[in-house]
């Protein structure tokens, strides 16, 4: 059975065609792409879908949190699941290539994809698809929070909980139009004196909501030193769409090991991953052999890096990274230094169209090592740098390291102190550039800022 087909970026032929800037080493031979401008805006010709031809065409799994049952058949809404772990252990016993509707809803790990424990990898070519609205992944369940006030710490309600890495307010926004999060503070009693916090003591948890109200799992969500979606070594190629992920110790979308596969998210996010003793990122991708697509994706207020790719194998690096109509902001809590919106490492090669980086607690786009970048219209602001969590990053927009190079072409930055930064022997090359007023640039003794 097909699938409802939610929203892609659309294959395009008007407008002007962009040729990708000599030295980039993007091999174009494996993945066809095409890139054109049509008036202010940079296109991506591409269509996300056609790297999970075998999933799609595969078997369908249904899941529905509101009226699936666990021992069903998984193979029509009248026979959902209800949880998406089991959808992939029913596609992984049949042994080919499968693909997952799951019902919009808010999915807790015990209903996600880890089973309240390490996450059920995909061991075939899987695609998960959101249908009728979105789907929330959350490192955490419903909790039995109690009727009434501690008896020693009157304003704070508190129950057995341990291994807790963010409390978020349901009820009240942050600056981004997001649930709030309350502040951490060390014990019970700053928690009784401090609205908006929460402190976890021993195996108790202390919560001290802003508004005075009692925590119920409608207002108050309690995040866990555990995974919302961590793929491994033996996952196959994966396509999501459609999924929000909160929380996440290792990485809100957390992708490690040696293997060679497609990884695709189309319309996902990722906020509020790690902690303060495991300060992680909202994608962390590593050591994947092939194409890392992301398409109109979210990273937002994680506790280190929005967009982290890095190889560790060495030889030559074959994760090539693309990202189209993304953003990341607000990255960077607790005390974490160097906290970006979008980064790369160790020589990878990639491409950025249309991005939006601002807000971060450190440079909002920055590479190292060998790393190669090509961003088409992409936006960065706003960078915060990291003196507020200890650093000596100063708000930057765009900052090469090492030996990194970066185009920039019809880029844009403002608000932050400088624009552009080229540290080490790196290199900027820009092409109608525009800077925001009063932004500075700088470069390195035997670094390069030009135009191209």
């Amino acid at each position: 059975m097909r699938m409802p087909r939610l929203g892609i970026t659309a294959r395009t032929r008007a407008g002007r065609r962009v040729a990708p800037p000599s030295g980039l080493g993007f091999p174009f031979a494996d993945y066809p792409l095409a890139f054109r401008q049509r008036g202010g805006r940079y296109l991506c010709d591409i269509r996300p879908e056609a790297y999970a031809t075998a999933a799609l065409a595969g078997p369908s799994y249904f899941v529905d949190i509101a009226t699936g049952n666990d021992g069903n058949a998984g193979t029509s809404w009248g026979a959902a699941v209800k949880s998406i772990f089991v959808a992939t252990q029913l596609g992984n016993a049949g042994g080919v290539p499968f693909n997952v509707a799951v019902k919009a809803g808010v999915y807790p790990r015990a209903n996600g994809f880890t089973n309240s424990g390490p996450m059920v990898v995909p061991t075939q070519p899987a695609a998960y698809r959101a249908v009728g609205g979105r789907v929330t992944c959350w490192a955490g369940g419903d909790l039995g929070w109690p009727g009434s006030p501690d008896g020693t710490y009157g304003n704070c309600y508190a129950l057995a909980r341990s291994n807790v890495t963010a409390v978020l307010d349901l009820a009240h926004a942050n600056s981004f139009g997001e649930p709030g999060e309350l502040a951490r503070v060390a014990d019970a009693a700053s928690c009784n004196a401090t609205a908006g916090s929460w402190a976890q003591v021993g195996g108790t948890l202390y919560v001290h909501r802003a508004d005075g109200a009692a925590p119920t799992n409608a207002n108050t969500r309690v995040l866990l030193v555990v995974d919302a979606f961590a793929l491994d070594g033996t996952g196959k190629s994966v396509y999501l769409e459609g999924f929000d992920f909160q929380g996440g110790a290792n990485g809100g979308v957390f992708v490690q090991g040696v293997a060679t596969r497609s990884l695709v998210f189309v319309d996902c996010s990722a906020r509020y991953a790690g902690g303060p003793s495991h300060l992680y990122d909202g994608f962390r991708i590593f050591d994947t052999t092939g194409l890392v697509m992301l398409v109109r994706c979210i990273a937002a207020s994680n506790a280190k890096d929005g967009f982290n790719f890095h190889w560790g194998q060495g030889g030559a690096p074959a994760l090539h990274h693309l990202t189209v109509d993304c953003r990341a902001y607000g990255n960077g809590r607790y005390e974490s230094q160097s906290n970006n919106g979008l980064t790369s490492h160790d020589g990878l090669v990639g491409i950025d169209v249309g991005g939006i980086y601002h807000d971060n607690f450190g440079a909002n786009v920055v590479s190292n090592g060998a790393s190669r970048l090509w961003c088409l219209g992409t936006e960065a602001r706003d960078s915060l740098g990291d003196g507020l969590r200890g650093g000596s990053i100063a708000p930057v927009d765009f900052n090469t390291q090492e030996t990194a190079i970066f185009w920039l072409e019809r880029t844009k930055s403002s608000g932050s102190a400088r624009s552009l930064v080229a540290g080490d022997t790196s290199a900027l090359h820009v092409r109608a550039h525009r800077a925001g007023e009063g932004q500075a640039q700088a470069a390195a003794v035997g670094a390069v800022i030009a135009a191209y």
